[in-house]
């Protein structure tokens, strides 16, 4: 388990990030009242970038198209992600999804990118409607395929 320097529990910590990465989560975070976020915040000057996945419309590039992807799953995560065979980018932006805990607020993730991306498709938890947008998004959008291991 990975806190942040103030304390709040950082669930999901395998995208690089650095004790400058999470004092910025604290300085975003810091009116937080443990209800649902999702965040897109720019580094501070001086903090090193983050390396972002995504791929397509929502970071800058044409869509990804079904030619340039595999589908495989990353971790033990239930379904695939569309991968595409493109390096992960330098980013001077991070996202927070953050929310209630079961005994107190907990950050769920926390990313370099320059939006916030959906839930795949197939996760479960999403209401008709959230999978529908999930399913556009990650029909234009795609991860890097070599990312150094970082799911």
């Amino acid at each position: 388990m990975t806190l942040t320097p103030a304390g709040f529990i950082l669930a999901h910590d395998d995208h690089g990030l650095g004790v400058e990465h999470l004092s910025a989560v604290d300085d975003a975070l810091k009116d937080w009242d443990g209800s649902l976020v999702k965040l897109v915040v720019p580094l501070p000057i001086g903090c090193p970038d983050l390396m972002s996945d995504l791929h397509g419309p929502a970071a800058g590039d044409e869509p990804v198209t079904e030619e340039e992807v595999t589908y495989e799953r990353r971790g033990n995560r239930p379904g695939p992600s569309r991968r595409v065979d493109r390096p992960p980018r330098p980013c001077r932006s991070m996202v927070i999804i953050a929310g209630p805990g079961r005994d107190e607020p907990i950050i769920y993730t926390v990313y370099g990118g320059p939006a916030v991306s959906p839930r795949e498709w197939w996760d479960s938890s999403m209401l008709p409607l959230e999978t529908i947008e999930a399913a556009t998004f990650w029909s234009e959008h795609a991860l890097s395929l070599n990312n150094g291991g970082e799911e």
